[in-house]
């Protein structure tokens, strides 16, 4: 009988102890799947730029010169030649608000044609979902917080926006008859694929 008690006793404690062992290896598996997902959600521009480095670490990603113009809280940081993004060239300027970076835009100056624009709309439609109207008198307050009467209100047009998941807006705008731009905005700021090139966007 102490025999049939003890085996009973060692199949129970064997499988207690198989219990918590899975209870644990699931515990692993979904705390390591959570911090999957928390890194997924960070915003991560080209070449791992990220939301509040300053100048030199940005300037470190960019194998390009690039140029630095500054005013008393904000200052700007622009490519000295066009970088690529998708399947065209844009001038690239990065946006600081007192050494971290709050803003980015890409500004297409050539090759700016009604089937390139739609192009881009349903890149960026494949990075971050379906896109809305934006407010032009939005896009003009964000950057008049850098350069002050850079963009006129009434040539913003076509202007669309999107979210990321870690709160990043992202818009394309015309800005002139002939040339756009996509503009991204840091979270604080605001107080892939479907077989297109979505490299840089």
């Amino acid at each position: 009988m102490k025999r049939i008690q003890a085996f009973i006793f060692l199949c129970c404690l064997a499988f207690a102890l198989s219990v918590n062992g899975a209870a644990a290896e699931n515990e692993n598996r979904a705390s390591i799947r959570d911090m999957m997902m928390t890194e997924k959600k960070a915003f991560s521009f080209r070449n791992g730029v990220a939301w509040g480095m300053n100048p030199q670490q940005v300037s470190l990603t960019e194998e390009i010169p690039m140029e630095k113009r500054s005013s008393p809280d904000w200052s700007v940081m622009i490519t000295a030649e066009p970088v690529k993004v998708s399947r065209y060239t844009a001038d690239l300027v990065y946006m600081f608000y007192q050494d971290a970076l709050r803003m980015i835009t890409y500004e297409f100056r050539t090759d700016c044609t009604t089937l390139n624009y739609q192009y881009l709309t349903g890149a960026l439609c494949s990075v971050y979902g379906e896109g809305s109207e934006a407010s032009p008198t939005e896009i003009k307050r964000w950057m008049d917080l850098v350069y002050q009467d850079y963009y006129q209100e009434e040539r913003i047009r076509q202007a669309l926006e999107w979210t990321s998941e870690d709160g990043t807006r992202i818009f394309l705008y015309y800005f002139t008859e002939t040339t756009y731009a996509i503009l991204y905005v840091c979270p604080a700021s605001n107080g892939g694929g479907g077989g297109y090139e979505t490299n840089g966007l």
